[in-house]
């Protein structure tokens, strides 16, 4: 195949149809290019005194399908004359035919001067290759590249790569388990396989990755892993490029499915194809990201020592040098296998990496962590002590899990070691998310450390924090696996029958208080005292939240918002205060944080009301409402709620007769804001409301309704705006005429999100992870209304068919919550019927059932 008269649309076709993969394919694409630039260069007489150069990938023979082609054309002064003419007919025909070319013209000087300025272009020369002209000229500047660029500097050179190395990571992924991976430049990725080389080269002489292992760089099996790694990472660049036809190197959710298929992964009931197809990209990310580590640091061995203290001896066989941490008698490990433990203390400690290698030593001494190991007593305590008295326990513990200690140390951590979690709201494998679990508890230690005063079991706590999810990818319930898995392991620790227990407790109820504060009613007495019933005490309760917290804040921003803390942290002051029997439910947290106040809940609040109203002249003759303002309406809002609601009702009396809906927005927590909107009762109020809602771009997270015996609608809505866009006061007031209209039946809500919803999905329509579609029709979680809680589809407007169905069903919406998770759309009502009751008939539950799964299967989105 020629490629002088073809498109790279052609080329890559032709590609295909010869099923070249991987290595094979990119070095034939190069070859490609070879023969089409070496044909044009000779056929345009080109003068001696030029020279056409591979570099980058290109140089390398790396192209992928998308790839861009790097090429230096080299001149001697006396073809100066001539280089615009040839550059143009040696790249015009590239560029015709689609390929992205690079390109720079230079003499040998011109080079040498640039490449000292540009570290870039530095590297970039090492990967140059003679494709055409002089190889005279090519080997000159080889030569005198190495002797004024890297003789002399090769330490300064492998120092400048590792700097580039970490600020690489940090703009994209300083690990290689984020959910949608780097392949080329993120850690582990091909670039960092490139590093490798591009150090050996340098600072070694080392061309090949085979002659690492020939100069003891590199063990035998780490060569062969390294290797696997590469070729697989570049077959699946390869297969990206193809799939997304253009250069990508990001592995994005859309893809992840299609890709796992077309390489044969299956589905085996307990984890997905895709997580099979990622957890295997994860371990060859994390085979690179080590294996370069090891050579690294290799290579900082060899650099002069600074000025600090080169040793600092820890305890006897164990010392700190040049920041790394040493095993010094490797002997001795087999006789005092309790060193290894300890070893991992002091990198807790004092946040120490181990040197490179201490790291193989601990791999190479694995077999001695046996049964009698893991039942020590004393390893026990040394890993205790680590987990909750030191400041870096995640470091070590990642070290930990680096060198396979941790999995042979706790053999159920293994199933869970590099296991993905595919879909949109976890940022982290979950072995990875579990020691992010004990970062976060940390931290949480160092923000609220009154949280962490006696009786809180701190050592159940972190222990609990790290293998929480151990129940993950078994199938079942993971909380209930986890709280079992977790007798046999806190037995091995010495624990006796009451922590056990209190361990087990914790894995298995660890979303209760997230999953509760999203979804039910936090002023439905029933509802704490519940909940009261279920953890018991105080001391399980702050274990519980501290628990939670630390578990939302390491699954990642979407699950961790203000919005969520603020629910978490009013539903434990409730709970707390009715363990406690200080203060009556309906009071508010903060009240309840301040003061201990007799029991005397709803006519307490009642009281406060009309005590501030007797204060306002002007708002005496409402004090026969008040006294008849629902319980409901006055356990969900403060005294000075219930006044300012008042007060409005009272300057908008007109308005409101004239049928007018009023909204009032105020800032709440960061980002969001609290709407009250006040009207005259009527039909399907809150569904246009949430209509509207939808159409200005803000998604709702929580609503109360409330409706006063005079027909005054009194909402409050929190909301967040979809596009992050801070809204002005000019957006409000349209909000408010689009409701005015809708409402009026002026605006026709439905025709205007159908034609907006099209532009609303993400991922192009596609979506990530497995969705739940059912829904729960309660009557026991309140005692006076009945319960609905609807999993779907995650979207825009959602809400508003939602709560239109249940209008048209004739149902009366007093509270809603959205506990949407990213897709995953789970929405519950709290509603009644025309008379104020429960909805009971079986026929109306089913009849309500299949209509709010309805508006799923119209747009052919239903799953299962």
């Amino acid at each position: 195949m020629s490629v002088a008269a073809m498109t790279r649309k052609e080329v890559l076709q032709g590609l295909r149809q010869e099923g070249l993969s991987g290595r094979e394919l990119v070095e034939r694409h190069a070859a490609l290019v070879d023969q089409a630039l070496g044909e044009r260069f000779h056929r345009e007489g080109v003068p001696r005194g030029v020279t056409l150069i591979a570099l980058g990938g290109y140089g390398r023979q790396e192209l992928s399908p998308y790839s861009d082609i790097d090429i230096l054309l080299l001149y001697e002064a006396g073809a100066a004359a001539v280089m615009e003419e040839l550059t143009s007919a040696l790249l015009y025909p590239l560029w015709d035919a689609g390929y992205e070319v690079g390109h720079s013209v230079r003499t040998i000087d011109e080079v040498l001067d640039f490449a000292a300025k540009d570290f870039i272009f530095q590297v970039a020369l090492l990967d140059a290759r003679f494709l055409a002209g002089n190889a005279v000229q090519y080997e000159t500047m080889q030569q005198r590249y190495r002797q004024e660029l890297l003789d002399h500097r090769r330490m300064d050179f492998a120092s400048t790569l590792e700097d580039i190395r970490r600020q690489r990571w940090q703009r994209f992924g300083g690990h290689g388990y984020l959910l949608e991976p780097q392949l080329k430049e993120g850690r582990g990725g091909l670039r960092d396989f490139q590093s490798m080389l591009w150090l050996a080269r340098a600072v070694f002489g080392i061309n090949r990755v085979e002659e690492l292992v020939d100069e003891g760089l590199l063990r035998t099996e780490e060569q062969t892993a390294l290797i696997q790694a590469w070729e697989e990472l570049l077959d699946l660049r390869n297969r990206l490029h193809w799939l997304s036809g253009r250069k990508n190197d990001q592995l994005s959710f859309e893809y992840q499915v299609e890709l796992a298929r077309e390489l044969g992964f299956a589905e085996d009931g307990e984890i997905l194809a895709v997580e099979h197809f990622m957890r295997r990209i994860y371990s060859h990310m994390h085979t690179i990201a080590g294996v370069g580590d090891l050579l690294f640091e290799h290579v900082r061995d060899l650099q002069p020592a600074e000025d600090s203290p080169l040793e600092r001896q820890l305890e006897e066989g164990i010392v700190l040098r040049r920041g790394r941490l040493h095993l010094l008698w490797p002997e001795d490990v087999a006789t005092r296998k309790h060193l290894l433990m300890r070893l991992f203390l002091h990198a807790a400690r004092l946040d120490a990496p181990l040197h490179q290698r201490t790291w193989r030593l601990v791999r190479g001494a694995l077999p001695l962590v046996d049964k009698r190991f893991r039942q020590s007593r004393r390893a026990a305590r040394t890993f205790l002590e680590l987990l909750h008295t030191t400041p870096a326990p995640a470091a070590a513990l990642e070290a930990m899990l680096d060198t396979g200690f941790l999995t042979a140390y706790l053999p159920e951590f293994a199933h869970i070691e590099v296991l993905p979690q595919h879909d949109l709201y976890h940022i982290y494998t979950v072995d990875r998310h579990q020691l992010q679990t004990v970062t976060e508890l940390t931290l949480l230690r160092q923000e609220t450390p009154e949280l962490f005063q006696a009786p809180v079991d701190a050592a159940l706590l972190f222990l609990t924090a790290l293998l929480h999810d151990i129940g993950k990818g078994r199938g079942g319930n993971h909380s209930l696996l986890g709280a079992e898995m977790s007798r046999d392991i806190s037995a091995r620790f010495g624990f006796d029958q009451a922590r056990r227990e209190g361990m087990a407790f914790l894995i298995q109820h660890h979303l209760l208080l997230p999953e509760t504060a999203l979804r039910r009613d936090l002023e439905d007495q029933d509802v704490i005292e519940s909940l009261a019933g279920v953890i018991g005490t105080s001391q399980r309760l702050t274990m519980l939240y501290l628990l939670s917290m630390a578990d939302s804040r390491a699954t990642g921003p979407q699950a961790w918002t203000p919005w969520k803390a603020s629910l978490m942290g009013e539903l434990y002051w409730r709970v707390k205060a009715r363990l406690e029997q200080a203060v009556p439910a309906g009071v508010q947290p903060e009240e309840a944080g301040a003061v201990s106040l007799p029991m005397q809940g709803v006519e307490w609040l009642r009281q406060q009301v009309l005590a501030l109203l007797a204060r306002q002249e002007e708002l005496a003759d409402m004090a026969g409402l008040v006294r008849i303002l629902p319980a409901e309406y006055l356990l969900g809002n403060t005294p000075e709620g219930v006044l300012r609601h008042l007060e409005i009702r009272r300057r908008q009396s007109s308005r409101l007769a004239q049928q007018q809906v009023l909204l009032f927005p105020q800032p709440a927590a960061e980002g969001h804001w609290n709407l009250l909107m006040m009207s005259r009762d009527r039909p399907g109020l809150l569904a246009k409301f949430c209509g509207v809602l939808s159409l200005h771009n803000l998604n709702v997270l929580a609503a109360q309704i409330s409706t006063w015996p005079d027909a005054t609608v009194v909402d409050t809505v929190d909301v967040v705006p979809l596009n992050g866009v801070k809204p002005h006061d000019e957006d409000w007031i349209a909000l408010e005429r689009d409701l005015n209209l809708a409402v009026s039946y002026r605006l026709d809500l439905g025709f205007r999100l159908q034609r907006k919803r099209s532009h609303w999905h993400p991922h192009n329509g596609r979506r990530v992870q497995r969705i739940d579609f059912k829904v729960l029709v309660d009557n026991s979680l309140s005692q006076r209304q009945t319960v609905i809680e609807v999993h779907g589809a995650d979207r825009p407007a959602a809400l508003y068919q939602l709560a239109q169905i249940i209008a048209d069903m004739g149902l009366n919406i007093t509270m809603a919550k959205i506990a949407t998770e990213v897709e995953q759309l789970i929405d519950v009502f709290y509603v009644t019927d025309r008379t104020g009751g429960k909805l009971e008939d079986p026929g109306q539950q089913e009849e309500l059932r299949h209509m709010l799964l309805g508006i799923w299967e119209e747009e052919g989105a239903r799953e299962g």
